[in-house]
């Protein structure tokens, strides 16, 4: 995991620095030639090349064809770099910025071209091109490039105020531009390569915090399917992998309650199933001796019969559940049916068993798509449940909500359910008092989970009420 994030933190970056690296250039470039044009014109301000400088000296013109600053000072005060034919004469040399391009001088007076530096760099054809130019210039500053052999010049050319007689070209090389840019650029891509480096450092401690959990929870896991549900899941957290082990713990103690009470149902289902197969190896043993425990043959044979009739009504509970597992994600029949029709046939077949009962039977009048057997084994198991525990009344009436949503509301008026049994009502093999198997109600979640219905259980002022939510209305 942690080379994982690692490489989505480092192709994050590099797609970051691919963005970077294919603007980044034009805009350091452009960058730069705004500075290496801001630094000729301040040094052309510095220079100050009118004939009169604040009344602190002039420009003379030598006769080798130099060019010197004169100052207006005293003998005893002489500049120590001044020419030695006069004592008072310094030569211009190139200017410019500390760690900045050299900028050199041209200066034009009156068609005569003076260079103000002692490096005389600009070949004479450029030269020509250059006081071609200022003399066609109409205002008193403009700056522009060439190129030059493959490399870049950059000049300001500017016009003195004195009439325009005099011109002042001053210019420096694109290398100051080039060698910042590639600097630069270079820093950059050092900056992103140690910044990828460090970046492993949390990205191995990221992902150890967020495997460490997942980690702890495998094995809790492996140790689970081995048949040990006692350790609890704990990570102490409260993000979402703090939630995923809550998650895992819940269904840890599902499973844990489920296994207990499979452990239960098995003793159940021995001791229940020990009786009727005693009863009918013992009526059957005394028929074979002559012996007819109830008086008469028949008798005797109708004991055995209903003996054998309530093992397979426990076997039928047993595999109903599985049956519908297997055959929930796989398609059924369905056809359009009256509901009304199945909830009547139920009850008419089932009210024998308690006839003191009173039954309000409202049922809906709708029609559905479905498959009519599975509905008949929800309405078998729902009214299962109410015989068992109605004190003297069952109702069962529909209704429809402002949402359109299709509601049958079965109540009886039995005790209330515990707020435990409320949670898991409808797990398997989840019994109440006086339940059998567990398996009646889960069969019926397990059926409405298929036909997208769902079900739901309250304890209301005058008993229990159990609620069937159907889909919006079907379109025939």
């Amino acid at each position: 995991m942690a080379i994982k994030i690692w490489f989505v933190f480092a192709a994050l970056l590099l797609c970051i620095f691919l963005m970077m690296a294919s603007v980044l250039p034009y805009l350091l470039k452009s960058f730069f030639t705004e500075q290496t044009y801001a630094m000729i014109r301040d040094s052309q301000q510095q220079l100050n090349f009118l004939t009169d400088i604040s009344g602190e000296g002039h420009i003379e013109f030598r006769d080798d064809g130099g060019v010197g600053l004169k100052r207006n000072l005293p003998t005893d005060q002489a500049a120590p770099n001044d020419d030695p034919a006069d004592g008072r004469l310094e030569k211009v040399q190139p200017t410019g910025y500390m760690g900045g391009p050299a900028i050199g001088h041209l200066l034009l007076v009156e068609g005569k071209a003076y260079f103000l530096n002692s490096d005389r760099s600009l070949p004479d054809s450029l030269t020509r091109r250059l006081e071609q130019e200022a003399s066609g210039q109409l205002t008193a500053l403009e700056t522009n490039a060439v190129k030059v052999d493959g490399n870049t010049l950059f000049y300001a050319i500017s016009k003195t105020s004195n009439g325009g007689s005099s011109v002042l070209i001053s210019y420096a090389w694109s290398e100051y531009r080039n060698e910042m840019t590639g600097a630069m650029f270079r820093n950059l891509l050092l900056l992103l390569i140690a910044f990828m480096i460090l970046s492993s450092i949390p990205c191995i401690w990221l992902a150890r915090y967020l495997s460490g959990p997942l980690a702890r929870m495998k094995r809790q896991v492996k140790r689970m399917s081995e048949g040990n549900w006692h350790e609890p899941f704990e990570s102490g957290r409260r993000d979402e992998i703090g939630k995923l082990s809550l998650a895992f713990d819940e269904m840890r103690q599902r499973l844990l309650r489920q296994d207990e009470t499979q452990q239960a149902l098995l003793q159940n289902i021995s001791h229940e199933l020990k009786t009727p197969v005693m009863i009918i190896r013992n009526y059957a043993q005394s028929i074979v001796d002559g012996i007819y425990p109830r008086g008469t043959m028949e008798g005797s044979v109708d004991t055995i019969l209903q003996e054998s009739d309530r093992i397979m009504e426990r076997i039928y509970e047993l595999i109903s559940l599985s049956r519908l597992q297997y055959v929930s994600s796989r398609e059924v029949p369905h056809q359009w049916f009256n509901i009304a029709d199945v909830v009547q046939g139920t009850v008419e077949r089932l009210r024998f068993r308690r006839p003191a009962l009173h039954w309000i039977v409202e049922p809906p009048s709708w029609r559905i798509h479905g498959n009519v057997e599975q509905w008949r084994v929800v309405f078998e198991n729902l009214l299962d449940n109410q015989i068992r525990y109605a004190h003297r009344q069952i109702s069962i009436t529909a209704s429809v909500d402002e949402s359109r949503t299709r509601i049958i509301e079965i109540r009886n008026d039995g005790p209330l359910l515990e707020a435990a049994m409320l949670k898991d009502l409808f797990e398997p093999y989840r019994t109440g008092t006086g339940g059998q198997f567990g398996l009646g109600l889960a069969i019926v979640r397990q059926i409405l989970t298929s036909c997208g219905a769902q079900i739901e259980v309250s304890n209301e002022q005058s008993g229990v009420s159990f609620r069937l939510k159907l889909a919006k209305e079907d379109r025939e």
